[in-house]
């Protein structure tokens, strides 16, 4: 079996695990997800996997499709009253600019620069959580983040080395990392 299949299928599976103790921590209601982000989050990991496919995928899919799996689960349960009920104008800004770079993405018909406009997209939507994470950091399980992030690593050696397979997961890292750190470091 090559390297980056199995480095490619225990970055989905680190993924997947990432969102055990979440779950476990919202359901305990101590851990509160800021949906606006997840929204926008499933809707690009969306657009990224139809993107990086049709562009060629590498294993480093595997992460981007728990991250659909994870960020369904965690809207699902943010719905039923499990997520952070208090949202600012920057919430709604972020969310109408995420919307907007879909669209762009969706006129240039371009993978590349459909993974690059996602990835403008959700660097946006991340904009809320850190915010959050940094005003609440017990709002955020730091673990979850720092498994994402392992798992990010993991994508990122299991990728053909191209734009087009490597952006989603160095993003990710850098996010799982600022998140995870951020809930650490203030609490």
């Amino acid at each position: 079996m090559d390297w980056r299949i199995t480095l490619g299928i225990g970055a989905g599976i680190l993924q997947v695990i990432s969102n055990i103790p979440y779950i476990r921590d919202m359901l305990r209601g101590t851990t509160r997800p800021n949906i606006f982000s997840y929204v926008i989050w499933f809707i690009l990991a969306l657009i990224a996997v139809a993107a990086q496919w049709s562009a060629g995928a590498s294993w480093s899919i595997l992460i981007l499709v728990a991250v659909v799996l994870n960020t369904s689960i965690i809207i699902l349960l943010a719905l039923k009253g499990y997520g952070y009920k208090r949202y600012t104008w920057l919430d709604w800004a972020c969310l109408a600019l995420g919307i907007a770079a879909i669209i762009v993405w969706k006129v240039t018909n371009n993978p590349v620069a459909a993974l690059i406009m996602a990835l403008a997209a959700s660097v946006l939507a991340d904009i809320p959580t850190v915010f959050k994470t940094y005003r609440e950091p017990h709002t955020e399980l730091a673990l979850s983040w720092l498994i994402a992030a392992c798992a990010a690593i993991l994508g990122i050696f299991s990728a053909k080395w191209n734009v087009a397979n490597l952006i989603f997961p160095i993003y990710y890292l850098i996010e799982s990392f600022t998140i995870s750190g951020l809930a650490f470091l203030r609490r």
